[in-house]
């Protein structure tokens, strides 16, 4: 059998001797002690402005253009400008029309049921008859489909009066007071109502009420 002569390998020589890390220096290269680092020049601030905001010698830069633009651009001169009163004057309210109320109650009628009811008359004008289209409906067969209206009428100078005015009915329409309206000569075409006077459509009585 030949002879084996393979050289061995020489095992390095290690240190098992444990190395203490708190004992090491660190070493800076070419420095003798550590700096900090070294910030950006925009970002420097003049000394004494604001509160510190970092480390010492921290500056803050100043933004191109100087101060900060205003939220808003100025008026244009001859533009609108709101202005708000005076906080000593009080404000002026302005004139308002007087607003006019006035009703019909039916007093007496053929329709029975409808003796006590309250109409509300319009600001404009208002149709009474036996039709169903008109703004007061009248359940007589005497009265005419569209019997009479009632418009309010302003003159200068004077308050709002309410006119009766007769549409051609077969009948007629009467009005005055309580104890002539049924009269023969309160028969009218037109009549100014007063507050209190009564209306004869056909057989239905009804008093004119104004507030």
């Amino acid at each position: 059998m030949p002879e084996d002569r393979t050289t061995p390998m020489r095992q390095p020589q290690w240190s098992r001797q444990d190395r203490n890390l708190d004992d090491q220096e660190t070493v800076f290269a070419d420095q003798d002690s550590p700096t900090p680092p070294t910030l950006p020049l925009g970002d420097q601030e003049p000394a004494g402005w604001g509160p510190p905001a970092g480390p010492p010698g921290f500056v803050r830069a100043t933004p191109a253009g100087g101060t900060t633009p205003e939220p808003f651009p100025a008026p244009k001169p001859g533009g609108f400008q709101p202005s708000a009163p005076p906080a000593d004057q009080t404000m002026v309210i302005a004139d308002r029309p007087k607003p006019v109320f006035a009703w019909l109650v039916v007093v007496d009628s053929p329709d029975r049921g409808s003796i006590g009811q309250v109409h509300s008359l319009r600001p404009d004008t208002t149709t009474l008859g036996r039709a169903a289209g008109n703004h007061i409906t009248l359940r007589d067969d005497t009265t005419s489909s569209q019997h009479a209206r009632i418009r309010i009428e302003a003159r200068e100078g004077e308050e709002p009066a309410f006119v009766l005015y007769d549409m051609g009915s077969s009948n007629g329409t009467f009005a005055g007071d309580k104890k002539t309206y049924k009269d023969e000569e309160s028969r009218t075409y037109r009549h100014q109502l007063q507050d209190g006077d009564y209306l004869l459509i056909g057989e239905t009585s009804l008093a004119f009420k104004k507030l």
